[in-house]
């Protein structure tokens, strides 16, 4: 009991899942012989598995494919309505282009028929239906990060729902100010250098400040998932390292399955026309695995944390029952 309540006072309020309780494996022997970064590493992966994150993956990236048109057809519905149909357009462009070739070739084709037969009825009592099925995908990444920082959920199903759909809201403004930062960044440059003269050191970094924009915007919106979607009261500096290593593993993991599907993958000879469809999902089921290690990397450091604070507590109350 005294332990308990000493950690539940160490997390600012909440009891941490026990790691070595229901459903986690004994750590090996041979693991105290590898560097920190693998014992941190091997128990994320551990409790990826443990946590069902390969499975609760695969419903990530279902629901990602089937929220991705509803997605698309409400960011093309506001971009008309504001007028800028064009910029958003670019954007999902530039979407394209951080993805497998064999990805964006199958989705682009889809995607631009989506953003041309938008209907100006969209913005009525249709768009609502198109929100709920795009917030079905933040309800799956809500699900994981639960999972993954071992916390229930208690807020009622009104509040949940309505925080995805803010969600899918605010995310489509973002992506439409991205995109204006996109189609803008060359006319701004055009109207700077006629009057300053600047050269081509100064174009790069223009080009970088753009696309460092675009990336910060990126990992904002996963600190904002990691932050708000699960329902626990954790500092937002505990989700940091998980973030950056997501993304880190997000640029290689792409980089070596466009390499794998360049030289050795060809998934038109097993599933013919449909093989197009099926890397699109692999490749979602692989950045919802990375997202899900994140998290899990990040709650391995906290009870580590956890676990320090505990013992530095527990020392404390008995030096001073000893002084007493």
């Amino acid at each position: 009991m005294a332990e308990d309540a000493a950690a539940k006072k160490a997390d600012g309020g909440a009891v941490p899942l026990d790691p070595n309780g229901p459903g986690a494996t004994p750590d090996p022997a041979w693991l105290k012989r590898l560097p920190r970064i693998g014992r941190i590493a091997y128990r994320a992966t551990d409790r990826l598995i443990n946590h069902d994150g390969l499975e609760i993956s695969g419903n990530i990236a279902f629901t990602a494919f089937t929220a991705l048109f509803p997605f698309l057809i409400f960011l093309a519905a506001l971009a008309g309505f504001l007028g800028s149909l064009e910029a958003a357009e670019q954007v999902i462009d530039l979407m394209f282009r951080f993805m497998p070739d064999d990805v964006a070739a199958t989705l682009a084709p889809a995607v631009k028929e989506v953003m041309v037969k938008r209907s100006g009825g969209l913005l009525t009592f249709g768009i609502v239906v198109t929100l709920w099925t795009a917030s079905n995908g933040i309800e799956s990444l809500r699900l994981a990060l639960s999972r993954a920082y071992g916390v229930r959920e208690y807020r009622p199903l009104w509040f949940r729902r309505l925080q995805s759909l803010l969600f899918v809201v605010i995310g489509a403004f973002v992506i439409f100010l991205l995109s204006l930062s996109i189609l803008l960044g060359p006319i701004v440059w055009q109207i700077a250098e006629h009057f300053v003269g600047l050269g081509d050191a100064e174009r790069l970094v223009w080009v970088i400040a753009r696309y460092g924009f675009a990336s910060s915007l990126l990992f904002i919106g996963l600190v904002a998932l990691h932050h708000w979607l699960p329902h626990h009261d954790w500092p937002l500096r505990a989700a940091l390292p998980g973030i950056f290593l997501t993304l880190l593993l997000w640029i290689i993991g792409a980089s070596l399955f466009s390499y794998y599907l360049g030289t050795i993958g060809n998934y038109t000879v097993t599933y013919g026309s449909l093989g197009g469809v099926v890397i699109t999902l692999f490749f979602f089921y692989i950045t919802a695995t990375l997202f899900i290690f994140g998290a899990e990397f990040n709650a391995v450091l906290r009870e580590a944390e956890l676990k320090r604070r505990l013992a530095k507590m527990l020392q404390q109350d008995g030096d001073r029952k000893k002084g007493n």
